[in-house]
This record gives C-alpha cells, structure tokens and sequence, in this order.
C-alpha cells in the first residue's frame, strides 16, 4: 500500500444485489472524496494559499483603480483644452444615429406596405380577407357570432343568458 501513489485506500466492493450503495449512486462523490485534504495541517494550508491568492487580487485591483484615477487627472487638461472639437462632433454622432434609425424605420415600413400592395393588387390576399368585417356588420350580432350571453362567471359555472336575483330580497 505504501507504493500506491497518494497513499489512498482501496475502494470497498460493490455489491452484486439489492439497492445499490452510496458510491454507485454518487459518482461525483467517488471523485471527490480521494482528493478531499487528510488533516488539519493540509486544510491549514488551502487556507493559506487561498488567503495569499486573495490578498494578491486586491493588491492588483487596487493598483489598477490608482492608475486608472492618475490617468485621468493626468489626461483631464488634455480632454478639457480639446472639448470644443468633441461636443460638436459628438452632437454630430448623436444627430447621424438618429437620422439613421429614422430612415432604416421608413425604409421597414415602406417595404411593408410595397409588399401588401403587391399581394392586394395581384389577388394574393389571404382567404376571406374580404370578410374581415363580417363580424362587426351582421345586424344583431356582437363582436363574434353566437357568443354574447353565453360565458361564465368567476366560479366557472355558466351564466345562461340571465341574470340570477340576489337571495336576500332588497339587497
């Protein structure tokens, strides 16, 4: 056993029946276990090393949010001798973006409507198109045909057309 690299256990059998065990059901378990720190001393330092590693990312964040903010003092004079030539340009941009957008917008809509003129003006309509309003004209009819009356309250049950009368007299 002393010759087996990191000195791990042997894995017990599995059994051949019955429910199956805990380490057959739990694949990542078997993976992980073997790997999982012996003694304190090993767990001591993962914790070491991870307290290294994170006292090493907030040094390289501090140092990046220093220069960044040296940076900008350094450049500011630059950017406020020069801003005569950026409002302008980026109130150009602004302006461009939208007019862009407006016309990219008209061109959508005049496709749209070029397109459904070819279908109406060929006779490739949808079928009934002509009827759309079918529901609307018919005299005595609701918004759709042989529905009006016929739903259901807030319990599911129907209706029937008819108001029922409260079951205390004026009420």
């Amino acid at each position: 056993m002393a010759d087996q690299p990191g000195g791990s256990l042997p894995r017990p059998a599995r059994p051949r029946s019955g429910l199956a065990s805990t380490e057959s059901s739990h694949p990542f378990r078997r993976r992980v276990q073997p790997h999982a720190p012996a003694s304190s001393d090993a767990q001591l330092l993962v914790i070491l090393a991870l307290a290294v590693t994170l006292a090493a990312l907030l040094v390289l964040a501090g140092v990046t949010l220093t220069v960044g903010f040296v940076a900008l003092v350094a450049i500011s004079p630059l950017l406020l001798i020069t801003s005569p030539l950026w409002a302008p340009l980026g109130l150009l941009a602004i302006v461009t973006e939208g007019a862009l957008l407006l016309c990219s917008g008209l061109a959508v809509l005049a496709l749209g409507a070029g397109t459904w003129a070819h279908r109406r003006l060929t006779g490739r309509h949808p079928v009934g198109a002509h009827r759309v309003g079918y529901a609307y004209d018919a005299p005595g009819r609701g918004r759709f045909a042989g529905v009006s009356g016929h739903g259901t309250n807030h319990h599911g049950r129907g209706t029937g057309g008819r108001r029922r009368k409260d079951a205390a007299p004026g009420a």
